[in-house]
């Protein structure tokens, strides 16, 4: 769990530290799992194409995929056109089905960083369908979906924002994530990386 091992882990903390009141007058709050989580640790090789179970990751143009970040110990994935040769360089990471007739009030979050981006030519995307066949990315319909962007300078280079709260709830069956990236390894303008960690769904009443 990466991050989140250490906010639970600050938060039981500060509950000890507080431990005045009598345990009738304290309520817990209710813990619920992730419908969905993915924090890309299971590759091993930093610069490694993405490879998990379930996920999609296909080059629309040129042959540049997502591929596996390492920095510091944590991992994450990646996208950029970098040193690519190819005028453009679009990827798509695309989630397994996800089953949102589990679960009511889905809410989706995740970790975004940017580094060297400059332009939003140079874009990220989320979108979201429901008739993707696991194999064929341009034949499905895909939903775009807003989301908090990492400002474009260099002072934030590498450094991860939050999505903020993005609500799923209207969705029901099962829907795919997909996360794409325009660039290019031919234009210095367009030739930034995009990052993307700790991707959840999870009910939020």
């Amino acid at each position: 769990m990466k991050k989140f091992s250490i906010i639970f882990s600050s938060i039981a903390l500060l509950a000890t530290s507080l431990g005045c009141a009598p345990e009738d007058d304290i309520e817990n709050p209710a813990i619920v799992p992730f419908a969905f989580y993915q924090d890309f640790t299971s590759n091993t090789q930093d610069g490694q194409d993405i490879d998990i179970a379930g996920w999609t990751n296909y080059a629309e143009a040129g042959t540049v995929k997502w591929k596996q970040g390492i920095f510091s110990g944590t991992k994450y994935a990646e996208f950029s056109g970098y040193q690519s040769g190819q005028a453009s360089n679009i990827g798509w990471l695309i989630s397994p089905a996800i089953n949102m007739d589990l679960q009511v009030n889905e809410k989706l979050a995740f970790d975004v960083a940017q580094a060297y981006v400059g332009s939003s030519s140079n874009s990220i995307e989320l979108f979201v369908s429901k008739n993707f066949d696991g194999v064929n990315v341009l034949d499905a319909t895909w939903r775009s979906i807003p989301f908090n962007k990492p400002p474009l300078n260099f002072d934030s280079n590498f450094d991860f924002f939050s999505s903020g709260i993005i609500d799923l709830s209207e969705y029901t069956g099962s829907i795919y994530l997909a996360f794409k990236v325009k660039s290019s390894g031919t234009n210095f303008s367009l030739d930034g990386t995009y990052t993307i960690d700790n991707i959840r769904i999870f009910n939020q009443k």
